[in-house]
């Protein structure tokens, strides 16, 4: 007796591959990874790279046009520097701080947030209300009633910019314990015995990451907007380091004559915020796409 023929391509389509459920990039997605990939890279290796020159180094005479060399290609600033050397540069210090602020805000929002969403009751209060009053309050004026009190410093608008992105991270946080709390995993864990602390960092924990992934870059984006604000107003890193904002207030006397100073910095700020965002809408997709397929 032979067999009943079997249909593969039916098969396919009723049952497809993992890799075929997942969003595809598209082209602007694709730029964006490899334009933030770029970017770390030349941050992380700036100094190794073969003949760019110290930040603060002069390289050529006032303004001087840009050419073919690798310090050149975006020309000289006023003292007669490297546009694209301070650029790399300034992306190191500005990187530095969202990573650090990121990182404060992310840890304590997220230590919060998972005992809000667990435990419920007052506690829950709490951290709404501390949510909403963070929330209620304009970063720019926060950094700046705050560096004209203290000073000008680093240390002081890292602090503040991780402060002030606890309460979003805490509101991810809480909605993702309380919509995971009756889960068949929480449950059975809960069941077998598992104390809260076991459940929250084994069970629960590891399902927030995707979530988190997804909202971390267009916060980071946010965050490089406002660090960029607080340069140009003279409130953020101090001269001669070099940052993204600071060089387009530098240029900003000289724009009618030499507009192609403040090129470089802004597009590095566009570029670096549209990039981020855009792949923030690529992780969105994926973590939708894995709550359907759940």
């Amino acid at each position: 007796m032979s067999r009943p023929a079997v249909d593969t391509e039916a098969l396919t389509a009723a049952d497809p591959p993992a890799r075929r459920r997942l969003p595809r990039m598209s082209l602007a997605e694709y730029f964006s990874f490899a334009f933030l990939a770029l970017l770390i890279a030349a941050v992380l290796f700036a100094d190794a790279i073969p003949g760019l020159i110290g930040p603060n180094f002069p390289y050529g005479d006032f303004s001087q046009p840009p050419n073919w060399s690798l310090n050149g290609i975006l020309g000289t600033d006023p003292l007669g520097r490297s546009v694209l050397s301070r650029i790399i540069h300034g992306a190191r210090a500005t990187l530095t701080i969202v990573c650090v602020a990121t990182a404060i805000s992310l840890c304590f929002g997220l230590l919060i947030g998972m005992l809000a969403g667990y435990y419920r009751g007052i506690l829950e209060r709490i951290v709404d209300l501390f949510a909403n009053t963070v929330a209620s309050l304009p970063p720019i004026l926060v950094l700046l009633a705050l560096i004209t009190a203290t000073g000008p410093s680093v240390i002081t608008m890292t602090l503040t910019l991780g402060f002030l992105e606890i309460g979003t991270y805490a509101r991810i946080a809480k909605g993702g314990v309380i919509s995971q709390n009756d889960r068949d995993y929480v449950l059975a864990a809960r069941a077998l015995g598992a104390s809260d602390l076991r459940i929250l960092t084994r069970e629960i924990l590891p399902n927030l990451f995707p979530t988190l992934a997804a909202l971390m870059p267009p916060l980071m984006a946010g965050l490089i907007i406002t660090e960029g604000s607080l340069s140009f107003l003279g409130y953020g890193i101090a001269a001669p380091a070099p940052s993204w904002g600071g060089m387009v207030a530098d240029s900003t006397d000289l724009l009618s004559r030499f507009p192609l100073l403040m090129l470089g910095p802004i597009l590095a700020i566009v570029l670096t915020v549209y990039a981020l965002n855009t792949v923030g809408d690529y992780l969105s997709r994926r973590v939708d796409t894995r709550d359907r397929q759940l």
